[in-house]
């Protein structure tokens, strides 16, 4: 092994070991009861106690907000994937007035904290008797995802060569037939990735499901904040079970596609 090489992993290894060791104590410590995280919170638990999962799914309604969570995130990523994917196909493909204006328009969208318009919605949601229900999510969701989808989208589609797309228009496909038949599923790569991307934003996302869905319509994040605010604000253990829980789902789905997110991010970011 080259020194470079052995720094690099030395690096590389420091860094797995800095950003990982608070998501391991984080899962140790919920596996612990409560007296022993307060004779020493660093400690290895004496053995594996489940109990605080089953606390906070029978005290903290962690089944109900999971299946929120999986509904507004679920749809919201498939709705927003499909429409940025056959906007970015238009934007790359196809010729019409007003395009790159239109593009950057689209674009600024990235430039707007999306928290200013917080009140606006929650104006708008009221007046349309979506508020605090999970209904009230998905529109915004598939709003705020849309800017960077098709911007990374875009980037994919031009660089795909168009020898596939000419040959399905002369066998009689139609430009829409193209696009499903064809573009869509050599995209692959650059779906996989904003579909991870915005589904790890809107797993995580607090401040709008905890504003426009409240109740029973709430959502993991809120759901962990109340929690940990309510019966479970001196259980340490309890509190780091739902974190665990919520964190799970992201991870799963990063990992399982890590190499495509690099991959879709890199031609986006390339090709655009």
């Amino acid at each position: 092994m080259s020194a470079r090489t052995a720094i690099r992993l030395s690096i590389a290894v420091a860094l797995a070991v800095l950003f990982g060791y608070p998501l391991v104590w984080m899962a140790m410590t919920s596996l612990k009861t409560v007296p022993e995280v307060e004779a020493s919170a660093w400690s290895l638990p004496s053995r594996l106690y489940g109990g605080n999962y089953a606390a906070v799914f029978r005290a903290g309604n962690f089944g109900l907000y999971y299946a929120n969570s999986v509904l507004v995130c679920g749809v919201s990523v498939l709705v927003a994937s499909l429409a940025a994917a056959a906007a970015a196909y238009a934007f790359a493909r196809m010729e019409f007035r007003g395009k790159e204006a239109l593009f950057l328009l689209l674009l600024g969208g990235m430039m707007i904290p999306v928290h200013v318009t917080l009140v606006p919605l929650h104006l708008l949601m009221d007046r349309l008797g979506l508020l605090n229900t999970v209904f009230a999510l998905i529109g915004p969701y598939v709003a705020f995802a849309l800017p960077v989808s098709v911007f990374i989208m875009r980037g994919f589609f031009e660089a795909l060569p168009r020898d596939m797309e000419d040959a399905a228009r002369l066998d009689g496909c139609t430009a829409s037939g193209a696009f499903w038949r064809v573009a869509l599923p050599l995209s692959a790569p650059a779906l996989s990735t904003i579909f991870i991307f915005n589904f790890v934003n809107m797993w995580n996302e607090f401040a709008f499901a905890l504003t426009l869905a409240g109740g029973t319509s709430t959502t993991l994040p809120v759901g962990i904040y109340q929690v940990s605010t309510g019966a479970f604000s001196a259980n340490i253990p309890g509190v780091t079970a739902g974190l665990t829980i919520g964190v799970i789902p992201g991870l799963i789905v990063y990992f399982l596609a890590q190499r495509h997110i690099v991959r879709g991010m890199t031609a986006g970011a390339l090709s655009g």
